[in-house]
């Protein structure tokens, strides 16, 4: 079943004495899609790396409580230079490097590639080296190459962090459709508005606990507005001095007007 359970995980870097971490349980479905919000520093990378197996094993420190995956695992970073194999010289190959590496036959590395390529958009750029490459073609290229991995567990850290407009709306777009395909998703972001039409529950994190969990409606409640996580027309809404409870998006508003 591919899923992510996380029960009373706690969890230290390396020679510090407060957790990134407190006991957080959560649970992502198959077919869910998870949102972690919260200030800089609440804890959302650290749980996003606890969630693929990195942290302690590849960072160091120290955990307690349980992470128990369903399922093959695959995470998007916020600064995709530091995801690139530095082995290939073509988009096609970086994508192939991961399947390649799961030792899968050629045919199927082939079909999950051009199936990666396809979802991103990356055709015209598939025989460019992706040293030549600009931040948002390889933040694409990046995720297109964890999901030729055909991972059940999706992470995502600031996935539209190094995306223009066009291509955050694509990058949402496919995460819904990995969603209906059964994959369970967790992401950290910033992008406070796409939350609506996108998550299926938005989990607040503040000083490494879990504050809060519920629907999108969240980013319009009023203590997560005063802590700066509401949507911009929550925010507006609040800042304008005009009564609660605030609306989520502007159709929400428009209705409220009327």
């Amino acid at each position: 079943m591919r899923s992510l359970t996380l029960e009373g995980v706690s969890f230290w870097y390396p020679a510090t004495d407060s957790p990134a971490l407190r006991n957080v349980s959560l649970h992502v479905a198959r077919g869910e899609i998870v949102a972690l919000v919260g200030a800089l520093g609440a804890g959302a990378s650290t749980l996003l790396l606890v969630a693929a197996d990195l942290a302690p094993r590849v960072t160091g420190g120290r955990l307690t409580g349980s992470a128990a995956r369903h399922d093959r695992s695959g995470i998007v970073l916020p600064t995709p230079w530091t995801q690139a194999s530095g082995m290939a010289f073509s988009v096609w190959d970086e994508v192939a490097f991961g399947p390649a590496n799961l030792g899968w036959p050629t045919h199927e590395i082939a079909r999950q590639v051009d199936r990666a390529i396809e979802q991103l958009e990356l055709a015209p750029l598939a025989s460019r080296d992706p040293v030549t490459l600009s931040g948002g073609e390889l933040q694409r290229v990046i995720i297109a190459a964890i999901l030729a991995m055909d991972p059940g567990l999706v992470l995502l850290d600031e996935p539209a962090a190094e995306l223009d407009s066009d291509g955050a709306r694509t990058l949402w777009r496919l995460i819904r459709r990995l969603a209906k395909d059964g994959k369970a998703v967790l992401l950290a972001t910033s992008t406070l508005d796409a939350l609506p039409e996108v998550a299926d529950r938005v989990v607040w994190l503040e000083d490494g606990a879990i504050r809060a969990v519920g629907p999108p409606d969240l980013l319009a409640d009023v203590a997560a507005c005063d802590a700066g996580l509401g949507t911009s027309v929550a925010t507006v809404w609040r800042t304008s001095g005009l009564p609660g409870p605030y609306p989520l998006t502007v159709a929400h508003a428009l209705r409220r007007w009327r």
